[in-house]
């Protein structure tokens, strides 16, 4: 399963020009999700690309009965490899003229795929340079984007204080994911924000079907989530007890009224 925020950042030579609201995870072809953190001119070219392969039965069908994920991500590195290449070196080019930060803005991105191979599903993220990882057993959750210096550590403690010996369930995912994106859009100084987008890659028969889950679906997790907040909370005032020389904490006395 896939998680994003709803905010997209507008900018020219560097410098952001304005938020808008806006959907960050697209469905391709019914069963793979994409998410793309950077240019949006890039984003369209990845949906385009990755489309391609799957409806071209490149990544799945009777040509790729026993394709492993390992074969996939160097399939999918190479087509956006073409895309992001040309811009990094166009960016190297732009340094002297309009600095670092505006040619870093047409070029830098990062990019996460889910979609099954093999009939199994499968998560993928690609860096700036479109090198290509996989979400295991042993690092089950990933994240990219302004907000991955807040979501990497809190997914790390949701992981240990949850599931420490196990893979997560569905609904540990998605309980994990819908509470880590509103830390981030709590936390984070700019650039995140409402609504949350969370997509699920699900089996129907044989077949493994993408589906955006609705409001009324992450209602229980949101009531989760504060329940696990409100527990925390109490295990805090659970330890905040009166020594044997402190007074308990009592409201202060009422000022007498004077007429």
């Amino acid at each position: 399963m896939v998680a994003a925020d709803g905010a997209a950042t507008l900018g020219v030579m560097g410098q952001t020009t304005a938020r808008q609201t806006t959907k960050k995870l697209n469905i391709l072809s019914g069963s793979v999700v994409l998410g793309v953190s950077g240019p949006v001119g890039l984003a369209q070219r990845f949906e385009g690309e990755i489309e391609a392969l799957w409806e071209n039965k490149k990544l799945s069908g009777s040509g790729m009965p026993s394709m492993k994920p390992h074969e996939a991500m160097v399939i999918i590195r190479d087509v956006l490899w073409k895309h992001v290449e040309p811009e990094l070196k166009a960016a190297q080019t732009a340094v002297n003229l309009v600095g670092h930060a505006a040619a870093a803005q047409s070029a830098i991105c990062s990019a996460v795929v889910a979609l099954p191979i093999t009939k199994m599903p499968c998560l993928f993220q690609f860096n700036q340079q479109c090198s290509p990882e996989e979400a295991t057993a042993k690092l089950p959750f990933l994240a990219i984007g302004s907000g991955q210096t807040i979501a990497d550590p809190f997914l790390a403690f949701i992981r240990r204080i949850f599931w420490p010996d196990h893979n997560p369930t569905i609904g540990d995912g998605v309980f994990a994911a819908l509470w880590t994106v509103k830390h981030a859009i709590q936390t984070a100084p700019g650039g995140i924000g409402d609504p949350i987008q969370i997509i699920i890659i699900e089996r129907h028969d044989e077949n493994w079907r993408a589906r955006e889950l609705v409001m009324e679906e992450l209602q229980e997790h949101e009531e989760a989530i504060k329940y696990a907040e409100g527990s925390l909370a109490r295990f805090r005032d659970s330890f905040h007890k009166p020594q044997d020389n402190e007074a308990p904490d009592t409201p202060p006395a009422p000022t007498p009224a004077t007429s």
